[in-house]
């Protein structure tokens, strides 16, 4: 079922001050640069009690660093973090707030330990955060609502760009039906050391647990893409088989099946021909075009 969400660039540019909203839920999110955090302060949302992520990269880190913070004004949080030297880190914040105000302290404290529980689960970045908070002494209806919060929280939030938090919910965490009714692709390369599956998922690509690939690094590999598996490999979801060879350790998603080859292998590749539909010869492309052929059809 699709979902509408509203964005409002606040400054008329997609990198400054932006609000995210979904139709019928209670939540608001702001997203501004630390560039701007003075001209967001003033802002009504920030003032409320709510949530929030600050993250950014630090330069002996390739996973982007996040702290999660809650309070009865953020405004007043933000304004000592933007004086911290000992969280210097951060580029961005991102404010979780409530649009009927709805939201109390109780209910920030539970939200502020299950994105710091989610955060390490999704293993996307590196919490900073000294303690791992966890506050459980709210009645089980609002525990339900707050799950429910969250759940729309981990929608809107890959819009705006912070993808950190959300794990993929393929692979492992299905159930056996499920697995059995989406296609599987394959790919199989002995002399590289190359075993993988992999399915598509809520318009990701989606290489499985348990997969192979190979450590190889050619010239076409570039740095961007280089860093990802590194990302991967050191935050645990993947690890070093051998010297050749590494093994994921959770499902990882891709924009396409390309990049998911590319990532495997090392080099450049096409991963339309390179993923075969498992059990046959025939290959992404083809799958792919029979299954437009048949909606045009239609």
């Amino acid at each position: 079922m699709g979902r509408s969400v509203r964005l409002y660039l606040a400054d008329g540019t997609a990198t400054g001050i932006l609000t995210a909203e979904i139709v019928n839920w209670t939540g608001h999110v702001l997203s501004s640069p630390r560039t701007r955090v003075d001209v967001a302060l003033k802002r009504d949302e920030v003032k409320r009690t709510g949530v929030y992520l600050l993250y950014g990269f630090e330069t002996d880190n390739d996973l982007p660093s996040v702290y999660v913070g809650e309070g009865d004004s953020i405004a007043s949080r933000l304004y000592s973090h933007s004086k911290d030297d000992e969280k210097d880190f951060w580029e961005r914040f991102v404010a979780i707030t409530s649009k009927d105000l709805n939201l109390t302290k109780a209910h920030v404290k539970y939200l502020e330990g299950r994105i710091i529980t989610l955060l390490k689960a999704a293993k996307k970045s590196s919490v900073t955060n000294k303690t791992d908070p966890s506050f459980d002494r709210l009645p089980e209806a609002d525990i339900s609502d707050m799950e429910a919060f969250l759940e729309e929280l981990q929608l809107v939030l890959p819009v705006i760009g912070v993808d950190f938090l959300r794990k993929p919910k393929q692979g492992n965490s299905q159930s056996s039906d499920s697995k059995q009714s989406q296609t599987v692709f394959t790919i199989q390369n002995p002399k590289k050391g190359i075993d993988a599956m992999a399915i598509e998922s809520e318009g990701e690509f989606v290489i499985l647990a348990g997969s192979v690939g190979s450590l190889h690094q050619a010239i076409s590999f570039g740095e961007k893409r280089r860093s990802f598996r590194k990302q991967v490999l050191e935050s645990g979801r993947a690890e070093k088989v051998d010297d050749k060879t590494f093994r994921l350790v959770d499902d990882v998603a891709f924009s396409s099946p390309s990049a998911a080859s590319v990532f495997l292998h090392g080099t450049a590749r096409n991963g339309r021909t390179d993923w075969l539909v498992s059990g046959q010869s025939k290959n992404y492309a083809d799958w792919k075009d029979e299954a437009l052929g048949g909606d045009q059809a239609q």
